[in-house]
């Protein structure tokens, strides 16, 4: 055994069980219940196996083999049971209860206590999705561990001393945490339990199937179980290398838009301006006639996807654009592209990508333009972890400082748009030192114009691009650089952050929002690059695909997201899937003018959105607990998961749709999820080393004395959006609309906490009560993307580098 071993991690090595509450594999050793006492020779007195760890020449025994370890672990069950309620029958963990089982296996088998027990009134709502049961609580402290070792949300905590202590809240202040739904899965006992689960289902009685959360690119793995072919409850399940055992609440109490009376259960058709439904036969006829009309009459065809599809639906969606639309007018981006943008997401999809273990073990850790723990909840521990356990420097740059630079990191503040500034900054600072080999590179990285205006304008100190330099100096290979998706807004930002981690050896981590995003990349959905990570302008990627699939592929690279809306008059098929751009597209209106003016519009989704309402064919797709499938990460690791339901209807996977349209338009593809498999590992291809990317022109932040303040704006973890549909106890925990401004910048408008507070931009306005920070960049307001009642994307203008406003007190 390796040095530092614990008595319990070595006897788990030899299949060897020793009884514990408090222990938890990914907490910090406690020895709070003493249920694990055995008995070392030498010793005078049992040990807990929790914390004690093994030596050369020691022996211990067990339950098994030691009289006084036996008695021991009877003495402590025999204790926690003089005031624990007998309510198996009633309580949610009976049935999975390790009280339960230990007492049967490892207890006195009788009780000598005659008085009554303790009683507290129950159950205590701790937060809206965890109730509080004070009397079965045998004070292991692993909620209170999980909430300042792991989370950091120090909101639950132990009160009183002695026989009086117990699990409590501060008053007047909730369990808020987006990860509270955890302390209910680690509670060996009844003591934390779910109000959405409680008094549901018992263990026995649920079918179970292992699945991939789906709800951002974090890949968790989880347990799906069932009840009369109704969800009933997630629970993460153990992947030391993606979640270990968290998961967000957002995952966990989320998924309740599979089973809403809303969803599309049948394809509908269009008719004199109302949906009727039919036959799948008749609307595949109908998609198919519109498709071959279109392109009888020299119309453009062209498919949005919103990086929320499996990665088979991504590869067919992507094959059938190709093969039956004949274009590549695709995109599963939310945004405009650029070339820039292009060009790195191409080095993604061909490079090893940045892992969860790379981040816990880097020395350093940089975050671009990413709030982790409301974009990639799971990602945000794994890195907290990092700087917490491993005493990695985490830096982040940004308009706002999120939990990671107010706690164990630092901050480097600057307004949306001057990302690049200070990244080529760093960059200037060590070509200027020399450093070593990598000197020349970082010339070059460095040399793109209005790099020096564009740090001037960020605000950034010196020192801090100083600490920035010598950060990234100091780490090498073992940094990392993780850049939000949203971070191609920002013109420089993305490719200067590539240049730069390609320079000093640090890793590069790409970090999308949407959970089927990266397989999306690498299926094609993209308007120049195809699956595999081929570009459509080299003549031999395209050959590899016109062999494999049997059609030319256009050499032309296809419109993007935004070039498709805006040019939707000219398209004669519009083919939506997953995708809601009429509220989901970064612009405040033109998803919406665009659905207006498209003459023929098809969407397969779970639920009418208000981009499907405007379709002229619905086509009822397979949500992800009603399909098996895969799905791939941010880290580039494609999962597979499992069907737990039925599907709603006659729902199909989005796969299969593609399939049968390309079928019925007499074009040869793939009928079986096995033969689509076959096909996309056909195109694996190595990986490549990473390559400089071009750095386009920078413009310039402009400011303005009607329009002085720069916006920065996306979604938090819970909002508005339709896959929360019908949540409401986990809605209920969401932030209130807000507006977030500076402290100076508050005072400078007389503007106070609470106040109402209006943003106006050349699109619309918001309203909403202010927040005072000390975390946000001087003349940045900071407004949430998509939620009820302060709407950031309202706001803005995708052809803008930056959206400039005006802020003022109600």
């Amino acid at each position: 055994m390796a040095a530092g071993t614990l008595i319990i991690r070595a006897a788990e090595h030899i299949d060897t069980y020793i009884p514990r509450f408090c222990d938890h594999p990914y907490l910090a050793p406690l020895g709070a219940c003493r249920q694990c006492l055995v008995e070392v020779e030498g010793q005078r007195k049992p040990l807990t196996a929790c914390t004690t760890p093994v030596a050369d020449g020691m022996v211990v025994k067990t339950q098994w083999s030691s009289e006084m370890a036996k008695d021991a672990q009877e003495g402590v069950l025999e204790l926690l049971l003089i005031n624990h309620p007998l309510d198996c029958p009633m309580c949610d963990k009976g049935g999975e209860c390790p009280l339960q089982d230990q007492s049967l296996a490892y207890g006195p088998g009788g009780s000598r206590f005659i008085d009554e027990k303790r009683r507290f009134t129950k159950p205590v709502p701790i937060s809206p999705l965890v109730y509080l049961d004070r009397e079965r609580c045998v004070l292991c402290a692993r909620c209170t561990r999980f909430a300042n070792e792991i989370s950091g949300d120090p909101f639950i905590e132990l009160f009183e001393r002695g026989a009086l202590e117990q699990v409590a809240i501060f008053e007047d202040e909730p369990y808020e945490s987006v990860f509270s739904g955890n302390v209910i899965q680690i509670c060996p006992v009844g003591a934390l339990t779910s109000a959405q689960f409680r008094f549901k289902a018992r263990p026995f009685d649920m079918a179970t199937e292992r699945s991939i959360c789906n709800l951002c690119a974090s890949g968790c793995n989880t347990v799906v179980q069932s009840r009369r072919d109704q969800i009933v409850r997630v629970l993460a399940a153990d992947n030391a290398e993606v979640n270990e055992v968290w998961m967000c609440d957002k995952g966990r109490f989320g998924q309740s838009y599979v089973q809403r009376p809303e969803r599309i259960a049948e394809p509908m058709v269009r008719k004199d301006g109302e949906f009727v439904a039919v036959s799948w036969a008749e609307a595949f006829r109908v998609v198919v006639e519109q498709i071959h009309a279109a392109r009888r009459g020299g119309m453009r065809t062209a498919a949005l996807s919103g990086g929320r599809l499996a990665d088979e639906d991504a590869y067919a969606l992507s094959r059938f654009a190709r093969t039956v639309l004949g274009t590549n007018d695709i995109d599963a981006r939310s945004r405009a592209g650029t070339p820039e943008d292009d060009a790195v997401l191409h080095q993604v999809v061909r490079t090893p990508g940045v892992t969860y273990t790379d981040v816990e073990r880097a020395k350093v850790i940089v975050i671009v333009g990413s709030d982790l723990q409301q974009e990639s909840p799971i990602l945000f521990l794994r890195v907290r972890k990092a700087a917490a356990r491993h005493g990695a420097q985490v830096i982040e740059v940004g308009g706002r400082t999120t939990p990671l630079g107010r706690g164990t990191g630092r901050a480097i503040l600057c307004p949306p748009g001057t990302e690049a500034g200070v990244l080529l900054g760093a960059a200037a600072e060590l070509a200027r030192r020399g450093v070593g080999e990598w000197a020349g590179d970082l010339r070059e990285a460095v040399g793109g114009p209005n790099a020096s205006a564009l740090l001037e304008q960020s605000h950034a100190a010196t020192e801090q691009i100083g600490a920035l330099a010598d950060a990234l100096a100091s780490g090498g290979a073992d940094a990392v650089i993780l850049c939000g998706d949203r971070l191609a807004q920002a013109h420089g930002a993305l490719a200067a952050a590539w240049n730069l981690a390609d320079a000093v050896g640090a890793r590069f981590g790409w970090v999308p929002r949407r959970a089927g995003m990266r397989g999306a990349l690498w299926a094609g959905v993209h308007p120049s690059l195809l699956p595999g990570g081929r570009r459509v302008d080299q003549p031999g990627d395209r050959a590899e695909l016109e062999q494999l699939w049997g059609v030319p592929v256009s050499a032309t690279p296809g419109r993007d997201a935004r070039g498709i809306l805006s040019g939707t008059s000219d398209t004669g098929v519009l083919i939506l899937a997953g995708v809601d751009p009429a509220d989901d597209f970064g612009d405040a209106t033109l998803g919406s003018r665009g659905l207006d003016g498209a003459p023929f519009v098809v969407a397969s989704d779970l639920l009418l959105t208000a981009s499907s309402r405007k379709a002229n064919v619905l086509l009822p797709a397979a949500a992800f607990p009603e399909r098996d499938g895969s799905l791939t990460d941010w880290e580039g690791r494609a999962q597979g998961f499992a069907a737990a339901v039925t599907p709603v209807g006659v729902a199909r996977p989005d796969w299969e749709i593609f399939s049968l349209l390309a079928n019925e338009a007499g074009i040869a593809f793939p009928r079986t999820r096995d033969e689509l498999r076959r096909e996309m590992n056909a195109l694996l291809r190595p990986t490549g080393d990473p390559a400089p990317v071009p750095l386009p022109t920078l413009p310039m932040r402009r400011l303005d004395e009607h329009h002085p303040f720069t916006l920065l704006t996306y979604p938090m973890l819970l909002d508005s959006g339709s896959m929360l549909v019908g949540a409401g106890e986990l809605l209920s925990t969401a932030q209130p609309p807000f507006v977030e401004v500076g402290r100076a910048d508050a005072e400078r408008l007389g503007i106070a906490r609470g106040d109402r507070v209006k943003v106006t931009s050349a699109c619309g306005t918001v309203e909403a009560p202010a927040r005072v920070s000390d975390g946000i960049a001087d003349r940045c307001v900071f407004v949430p993307a998509t939620h009820v009642g302060a709407r950031g994307l309202s706001l803005l203008d995708a052809g803008e580098p930056v959206t400039l406003v005006r802020v003022e007190k109600v």
